[in-house]
């Protein structure tokens, strides 16, 4: 299999990061009640540039954001047919990051429109980390290197893609059901229980198991990688991501409500959350791509890998 060349791994990488912002701005959207600011689309209050205020200019970067991973994705996919037609692989990931582009904007206009609603906004979100996992394993696939990977090491990488998967999905339904306040202020309890008395309450819990459970997962990645079991540096960031993001969701439960401490580790834990599942994605895509053997240098023959290695050695 033929390693595209570092053009090309540079856009793709680009994408997924660009994608990853876009999250991120997403999340401050939500906690900042920001998601009005612009009470039309596509203009924003009729203008195509918003006004001074503090909400229109943060929904507006969120589309700006939107609009500039658009274009990055489009000329990837092109790129991608045009000059790595045997890496389907990663056109297939990049296609279908770019087949969810038109039901993302009408989710974002939909959500506009009914003003919020938890449902839509909870759904939107889920898309939107789709997309993400999209792009990264795009990005992932492309940079897969020459490297074995043991059978240890992607065993644990598929169970800990999938628990990701829940949890980030539990998350959408936190969001979309304003859950987070479902234990109170109270850490590791729950509203003076083990679990709540409400449904809001169980949900909370359960979505903190969740996260326990992919921490957990994401330590035996990272011991499986420092055994040199699979990839360095995918096997840590797992680890790493999921680490910060713990404290984060903690955070929001200690920090009460409606104070500025509460608000900055929320817009923290939506950044996190895509951190770590983009880093799940990105090691579940190095153990489901088979290694390379070629790389393609732009304006050149694919040189395998193996005769460069004895050329630089000689």
């Amino acid at each position: 299999m033929r390693r595209p060349g570092p053009g090309f791994r540079l856009l793709v990488g680009s994408t997924a990061l660009v994608a990853w912002v876009l999250v991120a701005v997403g999340g401050l959207v939500r906690v900042s009640e920001s998601g009005l600011g612009c009470p039309d689309w596509p203009l924003c209050d009729g203008r195509v540039v918003p006004t001074g205020q503090k909400e229109p200019i943060i929904e507006y970067t969120h589309r700006f954001v939107a609009a500039t991973v658009i274009v990055l994705l489009l000329v990837s996919t092109i790129w991608a047919y045009r000059r790595h037609r045997d890496r389907r692989d990663v056109a297939a990931a990049l296609t279908a990051a770019l087949a969810l582009v038109p039901a993302q904007a009408v989710l974002g206009a939909i959500v506009v429109w009914l003003e919020l609603p938890g449902e839509i906004v909870g759904v939107h979100f889920m898309v939107g980390l789709m997309f993400l996992s999209l792009c990264v394993y795009a990005a992932a696939a492309a940079w897969r290197g020459a490297g074995d990977v043991s059978p240890s090491y992607r065993s644990v990488a598929v169970v800990a893609a999938a628990a990701g998967l829940l949890l980030v999905s539990l998350g959408a339904s936190v969001v979309a059901t304003d859950a987070m306040h479902g234990c109170g202020t109270e850490w590791p309890g729950c509203d003076g229980g083990v679990v709540g008395d409400d449904r809001f309450g169980v949900l909370q819990v359960v979505h903190r198991t969740v996260g326990y459970a992919v921490f957990g997962l994401a330590l035996a990645l990272l011991v499986l990688a420092l055994r040199r079991r699979g990839p360095l540096l995918a096997g840590i960031a797992p680890a790493v991501f999921a680490a910060l993001q713990i404290p984060f969701g903690i955070g929001i439960v200690l920090s009460g409500h409606d104070t500025a401490w509460h608000d900055a580790f929320r817009v923290l834990h939506v950044a996190g959350s895509g951190a770590v599942w983009a880093s799940l994605v990105a090691v579940f895509a190095v153990v489901m791509t088979p290694a390379t053997t070629t790389e393609v240098v732009a304006g050149s023959e694919p040189v395998p890998v193996s005769s460069a290695r004895v050329a630089a050695v000689r």
